[in-house]
């Protein structure tokens, strides 16, 4: 009965996610390709190897024909692949076997990049840096899993996950979304880019970050050291996402010049949400450094606490979500009524979630702009708004008076 309910979860969890979107050709969680994948093709399955980089709930199970050297999973984009932002391939790989995996782009001016030789029974991310291939007219990504090679069998299996593109770097006010490779800031403490192993409310983002905490140490930290003075006047409200599993507070505190603390409040338990910090009174201050204490000032943890952080930036105004040029605004909120959205962007589909994860409402074939939901007849709680735009999917969270 237990294995009978955790499949019917998964099988929910993965129809509330209808598909993907580029950059991110499939997660396995969030539904459909965002491309036509073929070849062999490629099962979702349960992750039954959570351990390491990937404690994410599904992955890819690519069968290959180890006889065939140039047996392939093959991605068809249709039109070119637009490169120009997004430039490195990146996936994950557990393979019971070391090999070396072909990555290749078709369709134009080709080109082909080789992995070193993975580990075995482990997981790990290749990356493949396709900056020079930029507007080549390519269509399409082929994936050569122990290319070249014939002494396998024809069912050799490999699992993979989160194949997409992204860039080398975050840029400032975002510090890391933990979906381009690197931080616009070095992070210092005991952290690591991981798949989203809760992949549901506000955040259905592919990679976040794992923070290991010394619960025993009250004032253990994660440290971001600008190195110059951090940019307040433009950018004075600190954000990011947070899953904990204990209900914690986090001091946020600047240092190198004027210090200031900021305190969040208590975090809800194993559920995705954002907090905000606001630094305006502390624009021109000289401070350098950004501190982040996690369950600060508490000794009765554990020596490896474990909390998921996400989107860490600093932003304008708490109303827009702000990454890259894009800006959404809705207000207000807190709401009674009527929610209003207005957008740069056309917004194609939306989706409200209670906080528990239950769809409450949606509308498809949206196709503007600017528009407003009534939500009047609604409980008053905490819910999630996922909007999905033709580049983007972004999620807020609004209180209901």
């Amino acid at each position: 009965m237990r294995n009978f309910i955790l499949f019917i979860t998964l099988l929910l969890g993965y129809f509330a996610f209808g598909q993907c979107f580029d950059p991110v050709i499939t997660n396995f969680e969030c539904g459909d390709a965002s491309q036509t994948v073929s070849g062999n093709g490629i099962n979702t399955v349960v992750n039954s190897f959570q351990t390491g980089i990937n404690k994410s709930a599904n992955i890819g199970e690519y069968t290959d024909d180890g006889t065939n050297g140039w047996d392939n999973l093959l991605i068809d984009f249709e039109t070119e692949i637009d490169l120009s932002s997004n430039p490195f391939l990146s996936f994950k790989l557990y393979s019971p076997s070391s090999i070396q995996v072909l990555a290749k782009l078709e369709g134009g001016s080709e080109m082909e990049l080789w992995s070193d030789y993975s580990l075995e029974n482990t997981w790990e991310e290749f990356n493949f840096d396709f900056s020079d291939a930029v507007a080549n007219g390519n269509t399409k990504l082929v994936l050569f899993f122990n290319a070249a090679q014939e002494t396998g069998t024809s069912s050799d299996i490999y699992y993979v996950d989160d194949i997409r593109f992204t860039n080398s770097i975050n840029n400032f006010p975002i510090i890391s979304d933990f979906e381009n490779l690197n931080p616009s800031v070095p992070l210092s403490g005991n952290i690591q880019t991981v798949s989203n192993p809760f992949y549901d409310g506000i955040n259905t983002s592919t990679s976040v970050g794992e923070y290991i905490d010394d619960g025993t140490n009250g004032w253990d930290n994660l440290l971001i050291d600008f190195d110059s003075e951090i940019d307040l006047s433009s950018y004075p409200f600190l954000t990011f996402k947070l899953y904990s599993s204990s209900s914690i507070q986090v001091l946020a505190k600047l240092e190198g010049g004027a210090e200031a603390e900021v305190w969040s409040d208590y975090s809800l338990e194993n559920t995705w949400e954002e907090f905000n910090f606001d630094f305006s009174t502390s624009a021109g201050n000289g401070n350098t450094k950004l501190v982040l204490f996690f369950n600060a000032a508490q000794e009765t943890g554990t020596s490896t606490d474990i909390y998921y952080i996400d989107d860490i930036r600093f932003s304008s105004s708490l109303s827009l979500i702000e990454e890259g040029i894009s800006e959404l605004m809705i207000y207000p909120n807190p709401v009674i009524n009527v929610l209003k959205i207005r957008s740069n962007n056309i917004i194609n589909s939306y989706e409200l979630y209670d906080i528990r994860g239950r769809i409450i409402l949606i509308e498809n074939q949206l196709n503007k702009k600017n528009f407003e939901i009534d939500i009047s007849n609604l409980d008053s709680d905490i819910y999630i708004l996922n909007t999905y735009s033709e580049t983007k999917h972004e999620s807020f969270k609004i209180l209901k008076n």
